[in-house]
């Protein structure tokens, strides 16, 4: 590209951006030519966890019943009103696919120079069919795809969710373990995953219900978990 056509271009997005600027997910204000989808302050207020530097950790005694749990991380801490709760809603009510592939993206770069060859797949915790046609994606597969192709993984459904139970959202601790008993199985028994070492993802953990009724059908089948999220509560 010549330089007249490169400065031609410079013009033309700037002109663009004037009439139809692209605003931050989190909190609204103009993003600059260099910022995709979320500005570098909130990308730097994401409130992160560093629970992969630290192993095992919190998150292990969430996961009580799970043996021989390898790791445990999320990138950030949960709370409402946060920069990454605001991300969340935009991948899981608005329909933007694209924060949810930056969410992973961020925890792969984030991950990667501590986690070498230390699994096989990566793997994601489902939604029942008729959540998933009626919303078009698993907001997880989404996250996972990013997380996928940061640290050259490959990204493998498993697990399917054969009943539609209902939302975790507003229910207590006991609650939430009863919703989503025997609620996992693999989609295939063909597939063997015996001695596989395998990161299972989600968008939050909260008291780990969902995750550790995962585990049990994958473990069954032998193989290695490890867990992660995008955000977990601290409690």
């Amino acid at each position: 590209m010549s330089y007249s056509t490169q400065t031609f271009s410079l013009i033309l997005s700037d002109f663009i951006s004037l009439f139809f600027p692209n605003y931050c997910l989190s909190c609204n204000l103009t993003l600059s030519r260099s910022e995709i989808l979320v500005c570098s302050h909130c990308l730097n207020d994401l409130n992160r966890t560093n629970l992969h530097l630290d192993q095992p950790n919190q998150l292990h005694t969430r996961f009580f019943e799970v043996p021989n749990l390898k790791y445990a991380f999320a990138l950030s801490w949960f709370q409402k009103g946060t920069v990454i709760q605001k991300l969340l809603h935009q991948l899981k009510y608005e329909g933007n696919e694209a924060v949810g592939l930056l969410l992973g993206e961020i925890m792969g770069e984030e991950i990667k120079p501590y986690f070498q060859n230390e699994w096989d797949l990566i793997t994601t915790v489902p939604i029942h069919y008729k959540k998933e046609r009626k919303r078009g994606y698993n907001q997880s597969d989404i996250i996972a795809k990013g997380l996928s192709k940061v640290l050259n993984i490959p990204f493998t459904p498993i697990l399917t969710k054969t009943i539609n139970s209902k939302s975790q959202t507003k229910k207590h601790r006991i609650e939430r373990f009863e919703n989503v008993e025997s609620v996992f199985e693999l989609i295939s028994k063909e597939q063997s995953i015996d001695k596989k070492k395998i990161l299972l993802l989600d968008d939050v953990i909260t008291t780990g219900a969902t995750m550790q009724s995962c585990c049990k059908p994958l473990i069954q089948a032998g193989a290695e978990i490890s867990i992660a999220s995008i955000a977990c509560t601290r409690k």
